[in-house]
């Protein structure tokens, strides 16, 4: 095997012919496979991370971040490039809009090429081995040990595979655990620079964030995040909330229609342009088992996803850490049986599953009239906080259900009667 190093990252080459050992390989170097990297090489587990694409390379995203990510993982605060300290979110119609500001930050805005590759450089410090530019094939599951093919036909041994590869997880397909499904969001993307001055005019040195719930009719929402120097632009649709009995839609027009109602409002400059418009899909619900004899399944690969607004990293990192875990115990415990990692399921159902499953529920909200509901929300700013807080990952939607719901009902029976007077 062979080590150079370029900047701040070392990288390996496999010598011909060899095979690497590895106690733990870790398929996928977004920020589920970074934390799980990182996680057990501070346990002191002989970890290997692998991407197939050259870092550091970019991501379609919205690059927002929920305020608990900082939280929990406070040492990715350098890799934040600005903070939100507001919102404007508009109905369908955008008759009716929603502002809320605050002292403290909404969200946190990345820029994902610098996020990922930040926490790569984390990882590699801590002493795990990277290895990019290298497409896993295949897994075979022995009953001393872990294959792991490669494209270029090389080989990697381990006692435990983490599959943190995505959507399309090859780790998931080849161990039987993907499942193929219409249910996802498509989004369309673009993020490029900004000058400060245009930044500063049409979103102030707070950086509102903008939502456009159920734009021109899309079963989902749109979104502008300003950063620091950049603003990121995208509409995502979630197909499970479609209407299918309706022609299909075609996203690219419907974005560029949107761009243009954006300037006729004064949202965004007259001369701005679509560039780099980028698509992406991303899972909506959760796989129904991310376990199996010596691997588990993290971040989008497991489909660990908020099914209403479409972010998933804190969701990524919180599944690697406890994937992380997990695996060490197993090792100790020299059991890496489905068995023993099927643990992994169960503390990860604890921590946030309650939670991706009422988001579940309420997706197919995508598909009806949002309108009164935005408009119920400018009524009463105790609604107003609950839902971006639910939403928005600031507090936990299964445990403010009742209280959530509660006030739904006691805002819109109020409604009812004012317009009745």
């Amino acid at each position: 095997m062979l080590q150079f190093q370029t900047g701040n990252l070392v990288y390996l080459e496999c010598d011909s012919g060899s095979t690497m050992k590895y106690d733990v390989v870790i398929v996928g170097a977004g920020p589920s496979g970074s934390t799980v990297a990182k996680c057990l090489a501070e346990k002191g587990v002989k970890a290997l991370l692998i991407d197939k694409k050259k870092f550091p390379r970019d991501k379609p995203c919205g690059g927002g971040l929920s305020t608990r990510v900082l939280k929990r993982f406070p040492y990715v605060i350098d890799l934040i490039d600005s903070m939100s300290y507001g919102s404007i979110t508009y109905s369908s119609s955008l008759k009716y809009k929603l502002k809320i500001q605050r002292d403290k930050p909404l969200i946190a805005t990345i820029l994902r090429k610098n996020f990922d590759n930040g926490l790569v450089k984390i990882a590699v410090a801590k002493g795990v081995d990277f290895l990019d530019e290298k497409t896993v094939t295949d897994i075979k599951i022995l009953k001393d040990k872990a294959i792991i093919l490669l494209e270029d036909g090389e080989k990697i041994e381990s006692q435990v595979v983490i599959g943190a590869d995505g959507i399309r997880s090859v780790i998931a397909e080849k161990l039987n655990l993907f499942k193929k499904t219409d249910d996802i969001c498509v989004s369309l993307v673009q993020e490029q620079p900004m000058s400060g001055e245009q930044l500063d005019k049409y979103f102030s040195d707070k950086r509102m964030v903008h939502i456009f719930i159920k734009m021109r009719g899309v079963a989902g929402y749109g979104w502008i995040f300003p950063k620091k120097k950049n603003v990121n632009i995208g509409i995502g649709e979630f197909e499970s909330a479609v209407d299918k009995s309706k022609p299909k839609t075609n996203l690219k027009e419907i974005y560029e229609k949107h761009i243009d109602t954006l300037k006729e409002h004064d949202i965004l400059p007259r001369d701005f342009k679509i560039e780099n418009l980028k698509g992406s899909a991303l899972p909506v619900f959760p796989l129904e088992k991310t376990f199996a004899d010596r691997a588990l399944l993290c971040g989008d690969a497991a489909g660990f996803i908020n099914s209403i607004t479409g972010e998933g990293i804190y969701y990524a990192m919180v599944s690697g850490e406890i994937a992380a875990n997990v695996t060490a115990e197993a090792l100790e415990a020299c059991d890496t049986s489905e068995r023993f990692l099927s643990r992994y399921q169960k503390l990860w159902k604890n921590e946030f599953g309650k939670d991706l499953k009422l988001f579940g529920r309420f997706n197919k909200q995508w598909g009806k009239d949002t309108e009164k509901f935005v408009r119920l929300l400018t009524k009463d700013k105790k609604l107003a906080k609950l839902t971006i807080g639910a939403t928005g990952g600031q507090i936990s939607i299964s445990r403010y259900k009742l209280i959530l719901t509660l006030r739904y009902i006691y805002v819109s029976f109020k409604d009812i009667f004012s317009r009745d007077k």
